[in-house]
């Protein structure tokens, strides 16, 4: 039987998700990824503790969405790139460096920091539109096995960017 790790991620919802919300794998709600899949040392409350005190000094990253592209190994994922501005690239690059202080293991380093490429995957009931202002103000942490299921994803807390209410 094939082991799994507990790993999260952390994005930017753009349709309301309460705590502790869960959903299929394969039905995520329309966002964008800050910090890919990745497995840390932390526990959640410690992860948690460190986010909201690095996101407290941070106004909201605001972007706006540009073409559409296609990802994965055979061009089978349809994206809406969002433009790489200072301030979100910066939000990604602060939020990884805080996550790196407890032991940050990505899947997949190659799309942290400098590979960093925001975007909002097309989903079947939402998507982003080119030229749509996109704004960072709050960031989710996504339980990737929730309860151990590798099947389904959890919203387990949303922090707050900077003094938003």
């Amino acid at each position: 039987m094939q082991q799994f790790t507990q790993k999260y991620t952390i994005i930017q919802l753009f349709e309301d998700v309460p705590k502790d919300t869960q959903f299929s794998a394969n039905s995520w709600p329309l966002h964008a990824t800050i910090a890919d899949t990745f497995a840390i040392n932390w526990d959640v409350p410690i992860m948690i503790e460190k986010l909201t005190r690095l996101l407290s000094s941070y106004a909201p990253a605001v972007s706006v969405v540009e073409e559409d592209r296609f990802f994965g190994d055979q061009g089978q994922v349809r994206v809406a790139l969002i433009r790489k501005t200072k301030d979100l690239v910066k939000l990604h690059c602060d939020v990884i460096e805080c996550l790196a202080q407890g032991g940050w293991k990505p899947n997949d380093p190659q799309f942290a920091r400098d590979g960093f490429l925001p975007h909002s995957t097309v989903q079947e009931h939402a998507r982003l539109d080119k030229g749509d202002e996109v704004t960072f103000s709050a960031l989710t942490i996504i339980d990737m096995f929730p309860g151990g299921n590798p099947y389904q994803r959890k919203a387990i807390e949303t922090i707050r960017v900077g003094s938003v209410k």
